[in-house]
């Protein structure tokens, strides 16, 4: 071995010194296991988007869209309005709005009231984390 890998090398009382003081580091699963429910995740608004316009996958943006939208919902059960201005900036059209509520909904993450030429009427059921 060459004197830097020796100097790497922690003896025996060492390793138990630093186990001593080290606190234990709670794995997500152990969490999970015992009830744990995690509420709150980081969400990159801006880097969604940025992401749904360079691959040029509209689920995306909607996505990104309904999370700020109901993000910023004070009742977070009534449903939100999806409107087409953000989508359009990003070079979707109101078909790729709509498609793309048609594959949540038969995901089974949100409802839609769907209204002949006005904004959809969308209800979060699941895959949200701000409280539903």
């Amino acid at each position: 071995m060459t004197p830097f890998n020796e100097s790497l090398r922690l003896t025996p009382e060492q390793i138990a010194e630093f186990h001593k003081q080290a606190p234990a580091a709670k794995s997500p699963d152990s969490a999970r296991q015992k009830g744990t429910k995690y509420t709150w995740t980081s969400y990159s608004y801006e880097k969604q988007l940025e992401l749904a316009k360079s691959s040029r996958i509209p689920l995306l943006a909607v996505l990104a869209e309904l999370h700020r939208l109901h993000f910023q919902a004070r009742n977070k059960k009534a449903p939100i309005e999806l409107g087409n201005s953000r989508l359009r900036t990003l070079g979707f059209s109101h078909h790729d709005k709509k498609r793309a509520l048609h594959i949540l909904e038969r995901a089974g993450w949100i409802t839609v009231k769907w209204n002949k030429l006005r904004t959809p009427q969308v209800t979060i059921v699941s895959g949200f984390t701000h409280g539903v």
